[in-house]
């Protein structure tokens, strides 16, 4: 899952998701794009058989007719005179249809144009035979005294009609091919006019009156019939034809669809950055679980025992890649969550001390935010604590900035005193830090800056240790140093004129988890509680702490 979460985290992931968004929108509008204009497709096909079917329902219809008019008004002896004239006066009529054949059994004994033939024709085999009606295609016209010519027959008995062959009418849309034909009961297919061939897609024939048209081998094809079912008209429109006809608004699609697939990735993009950005994913993931706590010891430079440690906190994201405070400090300020931050360290920190042997003493000594110098919620805060004060005592470091003010901090710091938690001002020598109030503040020590302890030696701020330490002895405050990276440091403040009292750094010992932390305190026995108490609360305090 971690690594799942981190693709959206990385910034070179996101724009690998970014990339993909704009993809997969571009293929989703072209898809619609591609859906919107099949469906036109289909309309125009539709639209071009109907065209083309019309003429073929027409000569139907005057078939039909025909035969109607030939059953009721042909009455005459067949092949007589009479009976030819009543023959002829149907093919006057302007349907198209004027050869008439007397063919009873399918035998042909006359016609128009062969009052009687000398030897009567047998049709054979019709090549179609729907609703009572049998079709001969294409047949020679010859004995019917009509050399050279050919037509298809229809019989229904005991009359028979030539129907000559109707040419498929030229499509409106160019890239649209046609072809007509007669399809049997059986399903076979004769081919009339037109492009042939194009029904051969029968696999991709739609219901009639369906607007839309599958996709086959590059192709859209289409087949309607008529009424009769038996008269039809297929269609085939070539993707290739279409888009050498259409390119202009081919093109503009694609452009289309890119502009809207580069708005719903920009979307996309600005969604995932404030969702998976660090401040979104504190915000969300900040419980007692994502806190990641380390112990560096704090040293008694005399004896030169484990006298206490510092709380540090990180924050474990949630790929669990560690974060220090310098990247989410600011956001803990700036969503006022400072008050929950610290509990959440308190919390942890005890039930991870807790874990450490019952005869360890320390002082642990917790980082808090200026803006939460309150009596009563710090004390809530640290009350766990409460049950285990003869192994912990507990110090809050704050660090002086202009958002303390010195009469409301006194009172705080008074408050917190009496609830026996000390206080110390962390970060000495630095930033606000002043011996005014060092002076008005009844604080219970002070940490000096680790500005001062990398120092270099009769360098400026190597003077002003000399002259801070001095100060903070005169007002009997307890002194840690912070930023020992050397023996040789450790040692040079060993042998100060004026002492420290206590020492932490890389040199003694890195930020520590709790096992590792466990392991450094049973190979550095900690100060022992007799001797703890002056060691921390330092010469000339008024307060012991046991």
């Amino acid at each position: 899952m971690a690594k799942l979460v981190s693709v959206f985290i990385s910034a070179g992931h996101r724009r690998l998701i970014v990339a993909v968004i704009w993809a997969a929108a571009f293929a989703f509008v072209l898809g619609l794009i591609g859906i919107v204009a099949a469906r036109q497709i289909g309309i125009v096909m539709r639209a071009e058989i109907g065209s083309a079917l019309e003429r073929f329902e027409r000569l139907d219809e005057n078939v039909r007719n025909t035969f109607a008019m030939l059953h009721k008004d042909v009455t005459a002896e067949p092949c007589s005179p009479a009976f030819g004239s009543q023959l002829r006066k149907v093919a006057f009529l302007p349907d198209g249809l004027s050869e008439f054949i007397y063919a009873p059994d399918g035998v042909v004994r006359c016609s128009i144009s062969a009052p009687r033939l000398v030897a009567p024709v047998a049709l054979g085999t019709p090549d179609i035979t729907a609703d009572s009606v049998a079709i001969w295609l294409d047949r020679d016209l010859g004995f019917l005294r009509l050399d050279g010519l050919h037509g298809t027959i229809a019989l229904s008995e005991p009359f028979a009609v030539v129907v000559p062959k109707q040419q498929i009418v030229t499509p409106f849309h160019p890239w649209v091919e046609l072809e007509t034909g007669l399809a049997a009961p059986d399903n076979s297919w004769w081919h009339r006019s037109g492009t042939p061939g194009i029904n051969e897609h029968d696999e991709n024939r739609l219901a009639s009156g369906s607007a839309w048209s599958p996709l086959h081998a590059g192709a859209f094809v289409l087949r309607q019939c008529g009424r009769s079912g038996l008269q039809c008209v297929a269609a085939r429109a070539r993707l290739a034809d279409i888009l050498a006809a259409e390119w202009k608004r081919f093109l503009v699609a694609l452009v289309g669809a890119a502009l809207v697939a580069a708005w719903v990735a920009a979307q996309g993009s600005r969604l995932i950055r404030a969702y998976w950005s660090l401040e979104a994913r504190f915000r969300r993931h900040l419980d007692a679980g994502s806190i990641v706590l380390a112990y560096q010891p704090i040293i008694h430079l005399e004896s030169g025992r484990v006298s206490g440690c510092e709380v540090l906190a990180r924050w474990r994201d949630v790929d669990d890649t560690i974060l220090f405070p310098d990247a989410f400090i600011g956001i803990v300020e700036r969503y006022d969550l400072t008050r929950r931050f610290t509990s959440l360290v308190a919390q942890r920190a005890f039930e991870e001390l807790s874990s450490l042997p019952d005869q360890v003493r320390l002082r642990v000594n917790f980082n808090i935010f200026p803006r939460d110098l309150d009596g009563d919620t710090l004390r809530e805060i640290f009350s766990i604590f409460d049950q285990a004060r003869e192994r912990f005592e507990i110090t809050l470091e704050i660090v002086e900035s202009g958002a303390i003010q010195a009469d409301s901090a006194q009172r705080e710091i008074e408050e917190l005193r009496r609830a026996g938690i000390d206080i110390y001002i962390d970060d000495f020598g630095a930033g606000y830090s002043n011996m005014a109030n060092l002076a008005t503040l009844s604080v219970d020590g002070v940490k000096l800056d680790r500005a001062f302890a990398l120092a270099p030696d009769g360098s400026l701020t190597a003077q002003m240790l000399v002259h801070a330490v001095e100060m903070i002895r005169a007002t009997g405050r307890a002194m840690v140093i912070e930023g020992v990276e050397t023996a040789e440091r450790l040692a040079q403040l060993r042998r100060w004129a004026t002492p420290l009292d206590h020492a932490q750094g890389y040199f003694i010992s890195r930020p520590l988890a709790i096992d590792r932390f466990a392991a450094f305190l049973a190979d550095h026995e900690p100060q022992p509680a007799s001797i703890e108490a002056t060691a921390i609360a330092g010469p000339g305090a008024s307060r012991i702490v046991a």
